[in-house]
C-alpha cells in the first residue's frame, strides 16, 4: 500500500468567474470584460494543459444575479467544457451539475454527452445547492 508521500498529487484549475474574492473584478487586470468569452475559457484550458495540471473545474450555482459580490459564472459550464474539449487533448474537464436542479436524465444525458465529446475526459461534482438564494428558489417552486 502507498504511503501518503507516495500518492500522486492531483491538482487542477478551478474556475470562477472573475475569482474567489468578492471584488476580484474591481481590479486593474481582471478579466471581468472577457466572463461571456469563450475564446477566454479555451486560453486558460490550455495554459492549464500546457502546466500539466490534471483538470479545468467549472463551479456552476442556480442562483441569478449578484450572489456573492461579484460575476461569478456567465456561460453554462457543461457547454463551455464542451467547447474547451475541442481545444485542448488531454486535460480533464470537471463541472458542477446540481442534483437538486435536474432530474437524472438530464443530467446523465448532459454528462455523457461530455463525456463523449471529450472523448472520456468529462468528471462530475455533484452537489445539492451552493448559495440561501439556490434553496429558497426551489422552496418558491414547491
Amino acid at each position: 500500500m502507498a504511503t501518503a508521500s507516495e500518492r500522486p498529487l492531483h491538482l487542477n484549475l478551478f474556475i470562477f468567474g472573475c475569482g474567489h474574492h468578492k471584488a476580484a473584478w474591481r481590479h486593474p487586470d481582471s478579466p471581468a470584460e472577457r466572463v461571456g468569452d469563450i475564446t477566454y475559457f479555451e486560453e486558460l484550458a490550455r495554459t492549464a494543459e500546457r502546466g500539466l495540471l490534471d483538470a479545468v473545474f467549472f463551479a456552476d450555482g442556480h442562483a441569478a444575479g449578484d450572489v456573492a459580490g461579484g460575476p461569478w459564472w456567465f456561460l453554462e459550464p457543461l457547454t463551455a467544457l464542451s467547447a474547451m474539449s475541442r481545444a485542448t487533448e488531454h486535460i480533464g474537464l470537471v463541472s458542477t451539475v446540481s442534483s437538486t436542479f435536474y432530474t437524472p436524465f438530464h443530467a446523465a444525458r448532459l454528462l455523457a454527452s461530455l463525456d463523449h465529446i471529450s472523448g472520456g475526459r468529462m468528471g462530475w461534482n455533484v452537489v445539492t445547492s451552493m448559495f440561501d438564494t439556490e434553496a429558497l428558489r426551489r422552496l418558491a417552486q414547491s
